[in-house]
Parts: structure tokens; sequence; C-alpha cells
């Protein structure tokens, strides 16, 4: 057995796509989705820290049927909310209530990490993954994989500087093709860029692309899935995030462990918001349509 630790916030979405029903109320937030994502992973226990709203208790029966243990979970009263808008011309995430005074959107990053955790969190984890940090809690161990799934704001407003304050020794970036067009409007090179300069593990997530993992020390791979039939794209990133970090915790190379993220990823765009993740047996291998090409 393997211990992956989630730090992530949670939210009550309400998502809204062009030409299709909306959907509202729906727990979700990245640390939602990467917690049951790592859960996909054979032989991998799952650690989340959040903050977890009481007035809807349906996310704690969500992650503790699926074995997600909540002890570093800090309890607050009401969730955030945000509207999740998807079009042909892009996707925002926005807060529900709007700041004094202005009811047009400014920015796209409504859920915000939860506060630092205390020292136990850490304590023998194998994997750890940080959605969207400010900057790394370094107190996990030197045998820990660490993940970083960036957040978009820092990314674009502060530049080299965000990219280094979140490397992390024996780690991943994972960028999505938004992050890496602060870095270069080709997500290939905007990877490659990073993995060289860092010295670290790249994987970008590239939507219906699949994903290019850029590794410093060896070849580069690209990941597709041809099989894969979207319902709604909401999580399918942070479920990937989520896979992809406690499958490189078990032992699988960075080509494997990027497949099972995008095999997570199809499960979780089989369905509505979170709905098909739960029930899904753990991926033993990549799913059938998933392929691997070496590069170069």
């Amino acid at each position: 057995m393997t211990l992956t630790g989630v730090i992530g916030g949670v939210s009550v979405d309400h998502i809204v796509r062009a030409g299709h029903p909306a959907h509202y109320d729906c727990p979700g937030g990245p640390g939602l989705y990467a917690a049951l994502g790592a859960r996909l992973v054979p032989g991998t226990r799952v650690r989340l820290r959040c903050e977890l709203p009481t007035s809807v208790p349906e996310f704690s029966d969500i992650l503790v049927a699926a074995g997600v243990d909540l002890g570093a979970c800090a309890a607050v009263p009401e969730p955030v909310r945000v509207w999740l808008l998807d079009s042909p011309q892009g996707r925002r995430l926005v807060e529900t209530a709007p700041p004094p005074g202005a009811e047009i959107a400014e920015a796209d990053d409504a859920i915000v990490a939860p506060t630092p955790t205390g020292p136990e969190f850490f304590t023998g984890l194998d994997g750890l993954l940080f959605c969207s940090p400010a900057r790394l809690d370094r107190r996990f161990g030197s045998g820990t994989v660490v993940g970083v799934d960036p957040d978009q704001t820092l990314a674009r407003t502060r530049g080299w500087g965000y990219w280094q304050a979140v490397r992390a020794p024996s780690g991943v970036l994972l960028p999505s093709r938004v992050q890496l067009a602060t870095v270069h409007s080709r997500p290939h090179t905007a990877a490659t860029w990073l993995a060289t300069r860092l010295d670290t593990l790249v994987v970008a997530r590239l939507d219906a692309d699949g994903a290019y993992v850029a590794d410093p020390a060896g070849p580069s791979w690209t990941v597709r899935d041809a099989a894969v039939r979207v319902v709604d794209t909401t999580g399918a990133g942070d479920t990937m995030a989520g896979a992809l970090v406690a499958a490189l915790a078990a032992g699988a190379d960075a080509a494997t462990a990027t497949a099972l993220g995008v095999s997570a990823a199809r499960i979780a765009l089989s369905g509505i918001g979170h709905r098909a993740l739960p029930g899904h047996s753990p991926l033993t291998a990549p799913l059938p349509g998933v392929t691997i090409t070496k590069e170069g």
C-alpha cells in the first residue's frame, strides 16, 4: 500500500454548458476530484487536506465512502460556490458572489488552496499533490513524490519566479494548456522549456489532445486517448493529476503514470461533475484506447 496526500480546495459548482442543461449544487473542487482520482490507482490510500463545509455533508459522505482519510481537514460553515461556464469560446470559473459593485468576472481562480496544516499530515506520505499553491509547504519527506498543479493567476503574474517557487525535488509539474501559454504559445515547447530550465519532470495536460511528458533525464512521450467520450469536462484535469501522482508514488514510470492519469480523466469526463468517479473500480492498467508514443 502507498499513501498519497492531496492539498486542495473544494467547492459547490453550478455547471453551465452552452447547448446543454445546467446542473446546480454539484460537489466539486480540485481537492475532491484529485482525491477521487488518486484512489483509482490500486493499493493507494488517500489523505486529504481541505476545508470541509459543515452545511454540505455530501462532501464528507462522498469522500468517506471512497475511503479517503479526512483527519487533516478543517471544518468551515459554508463552501465556496462557483459558476463553471463552458462554451465553444472557452471556459470560465467565477465565484457566485461578486465583489461589491462588480458584476463582470475579473478572475478565473475562485478556489484557493486551504491554509497550511500540521506536520502530522505529511507523515508517511509516498506521494503528495498541491492544487494551485501560492508556495509549497516543504515539510514533506525527502522520498515523497511531489506533484504541483500550478495556480493559473500566479503563473501569469509572477512568471519565472513562480515556477521556481513551486519546483520540488523528485517532483512533477502538471500545467494545463492555459498555464503553459504564459510561457510559450506552443504547449510542447513550453513544457520542454520548463523541464529543461527547472530540471524536473513536466506533464502538460492538453485536454482532448491528451498529455505530453517532458523529462529532462529521458525521452519525451505523447499520451492520447482515442476512446474518450466527453459528457462534462469539470474536474478532469484535477482527477488526472491525482491519479498521476499516486501512480508515480506507487512506482510507475512517467509515461505509464501519465497514461493512468489520462485514463482517470476519461472516467471523470464520462459523467456530470464527480458522478462517474466514486463507483469506478481501480485501474490495474491504462484503459483500452489510451496510447503512449515515444517522441523523437
